[in-house]
């Protein structure tokens, strides 16, 4: 998933590591012979797809509509357009071409159990939720204790998480998520796509940190708070959840329930 998986000390990896090496091989893009590649190969119609596949897309779709659209799986195609177009370890960051893609609307996309219809054209991309996700199952594969994968962690034990841009945070348990701009960025752009243009996000955050009961649900309000731009404190307290965000010239700005709960 293009990220490190870090586990606490004496922990055995190999469950961890076989659950993220399946995921990645069957979400990912960038392998042609992963799932996601052979569903996208014939982007309408009908397709049918594993229980696994079902289950994450039925996931995704759940956080597009909890978002209001801004977190969605149909966003693949603009993130092509955007320079997103290959595993971003070989992407040459200098020479990207970027330009905007059409972000499908939601009622193109129908699940019926393991079948797919979309009713027009529509490239998906689940990186909105798998790694999140897997963050989560990977804790309940070990039964207690922590995993962390670039930055995103799920606990059932007291820990303390450094932040970006400095500070620490005292996580009891559940899921803590950082949705940033400032990692797989090229020029001209990054992989957080506003689907009301097609293209990145011009959002004013560099890093928006979520706590939440889950991984998945703490990246998912953290992506979708940070495409708001400006409304994504205000956005994140409706819900009852604690944000930190941090500006592009590193400035700290807390949500409401951020700073009730830090109080």
């Amino acid at each position: 998933m293009g990220c490190e998986i870090v586990l606490p000390d004496g922990v055995p990896d190999a469950g961890v590591r076989a659950l993220f090496d399946e995921r990645d091989r069957r979400f990912s893009r960038f392998l042609p012979s992963s799932e996601l590649s052979r569903v996208n190969a014939a982007p309408r119609g009908l397709t049918s797809l594993s229980e696994e596949f079902a289950s994450m897309l039925r996931l995704a779709l759940g956080a597009a509509r909890a978002t209001g659209g801004l977190v969605t799986p149909a966003a693949g195609a603009a993130l092509v357009a955007a320079g997103y177009d290959r595993d971003f370890d070989g992407l040459p960051t200098s020479e990207v071409a970027v330009g905007p893609g059409r972000v499908a609307p939601l009622g193109a996309v129908t699940l019926f159990g393991r079948f797919l219809l979309r009713t027009e054209e529509v490239i998906l991309d689940l990186n909105g939720v798998v790694k999140g996700k897997t963050v989560d199952d990977a804790v309940a594969l070990l039964g207690t204790g922590w995993v962390a994968a670039g930055g995103d962690i799920a606990t059932t034990v007291r820990l303390v998480v450094g932040l970006p841009g400095g500070g620490t945070v005292t996580l009891d348990r559940g899921g803590l998520a950082t949705s940033s701009i400032a990692k797989r960025a090229w020029k001209g752009g990054h992989h957080l796509i506003d689907p009301a243009t097609g293209g990145p996000s011009t959002t004013p955050w560099r890093d928006v940190t979520v706590a939440a009961s889950s991984c998945a649900t703490a990246d998912v309000a953290a992506k979708a708070a940070l495409l708001l731009g400006p409304a994504g404190p205000s956005w994140l307290d409706r819900r009852g959840l604690p944000g930190r965000f941090v500006s592009s010239t590193g400035g700290i700005t807390l949500n409401q329930t951020w700073q009730q709960l830090a109080g």
